[in-house]
């Protein structure tokens, strides 16, 4: 079974099983915390016929296109409306808000061969010049950003531990618009959204309150499907992808 389908399945598990056990409650929470992003090792290919510049030759359409880009530690931002069933599962949709600004982008490669040291009028079209950064050099100062916003059906069981305290895990599918914006040494090369189709995996422990209010931590693995962001610098398509570990705190209110 894939890792799509068996997260699927447990999400789904999560919203069909608790219809057979007895009412529960409503709720409404809040959370945010840190999202840490993992590298994208970016990867495309040109659209078009590039022109040859005095310091590499043309382009063809068709050819690889890739670079690795680091991300910086962001933030994570969720509302949450769910609800609570007696037999320990709980259902919930999630609306969330992150952003991980670029923290740097390497090892740019055309066709597989790795341009960082050549002048970096072969992406500008101008005129090689001695007095030029290098594409390495240009492309180290990241700049941009990768922001997250969309939504997720999940599913949940908590673990009743005594003394107010519920251990819990759960899973969740959802539909995640992810926008890429690179500027790297302030020169836009992408700028774009694009949908992607989204899963996680989630553990934390909540802890009672009140009889209306909880705490709760949690740390959630997220995962995307690639995405295909149109170059504005270079007549190119580019795939970026980067999963996300996030760990955050969150409150909520039975209604």
């Amino acid at each position: 079974m894939t890792m799509k389908k068996y997260v699927c399945a447990i999400a789904l598990a999560g919203v069909t099983l608790p219809g057979t056990a007895h009412a529960g409650e409503a709720y409404l929470g809040v959370s945010g915390g840190a999202q840490f992003a993992e590298n994208s090792n970016n990867q495309g290919e040109f659209t078009a016929d590039v022109a040859a510049t005095p310091d590499w030759g043309a382009i063809p359409s068709g050819t690889s296109l890739a670079w690795a880009t680091d991300f910086e530690t962001g933030y994570h931002m969720g509302l949450h409306l769910g609800y609570e069933f007696d037999s320990g599962f709980r259902t919930e949709i999630e609306v969330f808000y992150g952003r991980n600004d670029v923290d740097s982008h390497a090892n740019l490669a055309a066709g597989g061969a790795v341009i960082d040291g050549v002048d970096v009028a072969v992406l500008t079209r101008g005129a090689p010049d001695a007095a030029n950064p290098t594409v390495g050099a240009v492309i180290a100062d990241g700049q941009g950003s990768l922001k997250t916003m969309g939504v997720f059906l999940n599913g949940f069981y908590d673990f009743e531990a005594g003394g107010g305290f519920s251990p819990y895990v759960g899973a969740g599918i959802g539909l995640n618009g992810v926008a890429v914006k690179y500027m790297p040494s302030g020169v836009p090369v992408a700028d774009d959204t694009k949908s992607s189709f989204s899963w996680q995996l989630m553990a934390g422990g909540t802890f009672d309150l009140s009889d209306n209010a909880e705490i709760y931590g949690q740390l959630t693995y997220r995962g995307m499907e690639r995405v295909d962001i149109p170059l504005t610098l270079l007549p190119a398509d580019l795939g970026v992808k980067s999963n996300q570990t996030i760990a955050s705190l969150g409150l909520r209110f039975k209604l």
